[in-house]
């Protein structure tokens, strides 16, 4: 398949001497993805953000330049020709300085295709492609990517290259802040051993394919059926409970996986042998809701201008005959 006709970043690859250009192009899309747009539930209509000025009101975006506040309602401004001024080596070449033999992923971020640009760039790509694949080495560099400088990782990826920014260690939150009171204490030798034929049961190639987005499938499956007319039936709260007697809770969960070594991922969880059952949480809103728990606004709304406010009630229905019972808690 053809590159995308527009690349993120064009410039130059530069390893020590050898200097080849180069195309950049995001590895990742959003763009099935379900968004959601802020509506006026009255009238249908789409709401609209304004740039607004306290005392001023409603301003041009022509009008507005950056800025920063260096002390409280205090700004310095710095326009687009300061920002010219600030080109660094970076702004128009990856400058590969080391090469290292991993990175932590806590510091990966976004990722990238790296191509060359043009048929004369493409030998000294590749030769760097194969240095990098028989030594098992990562390139690092930095490239100045939307307006901030970034540190790249570049590996083989097939015929070509990835590279991904990486995050700077200022911008990586300690983690003795959020694990320090976890104990470092040995576990106990025979739980570890089911947990360890457990992992050992369920491992294979990992495989990007077989997962799927879950969420995304059911907000389509609920807009299509709003879409049909149909009010969507709230199904009913599931929480995991506790483990109680983690003991047990293993060998059971050893005993389901040598009935059923290869099960594939369910939609939702199964539930711990040894739990304990917690009550769901009544229903609270500020609005009121169809017994199903639809808010007022059920169906597709047709948003324009001109057309006269309007208001929809939930229509109301039989409540339903009988809760689900509560099962018993494991002794």
């Amino acid at each position: 398949m053809a590159a995308p006709a527009r690349p993120y970043w064009t410039g130059y690859l530069k390893l020590s001497l050898v200097t080849i250009a180069v195309r950049l192009y995001t590895a990742s899309s959003e763009r099935e993805r379900v968004r959601f747009h802020q509506i006026h539930e009255p009238s249908g209509e789409r709401v609209r953000q304004q740039l607004v000025v306290p005392g001023i009101g409603p301003v041009e975006r022509d009008d507005i330049v950056k800025g920063f506040e260096y002390q409280k309602g205090h700004y310095v401004t710095v326009d687009p020709e300061d920002l010219k001024r600030l080109r660094l080596e970076t702004t128009d070449t990856i400058d590969i300085t080391e090469f290292v033999e991993s990175v932590d992923p806590i510091y990966f971020d976004a990722p990238y295709y790296l191509v060359p640009d043009g048929n004369v760039a493409e030998e000294g790509y590749r030769v760097i492609r194969e240095s990098l694949r028989q030594s098992g080495k990562i390139a690092v560099g930095q490239v100045v990517i939307n307006g901030q400088e970034r540190i790249i990782a570049i590996r083989p990826l097939g015929t070509g290259l990835l590279g991904n920014a990486l995050r700077y260690q200022d911008e990586i939150r300690k983690p003795e802040d959020f694990f320090g009171s976890i104990a470092a204490d040995d576990v106990d030798e025979d739980q570890l051993a089911i947990m360890e034929q457990i992992i050992a049961r369920k491992t294979k190639a990992f495989d990007p394919g077989k997962f799927v987005d879950h969420y995304q499938a059911a907000l389509r499956e609920l807009i299509d059926e709003k879409l049909a007319g149909k009010v969507p039936v709230k199904p009913a709260e599931h929480r995991p409970a506790q483990v109680i007697n983690l003991m047990e809770a293993l060998k059971r969960s050893l005993a389901e996986e040598q009935k059923s070594p290869s099960a594939a991922p369910r939609r939702a969880a199964s539930r711990p042998a040894a739990v304990a059952d917690a009550p769901p949480p009544a229903s609270r809103g500020r609005k009121t809701a169809a017994p199903n728990g639809q808010r007022s606004l059920l169906l597709p709304v047709d948003g324009g201008r001109g057309q006269a406010p309007r208001s929809a009630a939930p229509t109301r229905a039989p409540a339903s005959a009988e809760a689900p019972k509560r099962r018993r808690k494991a002794s």
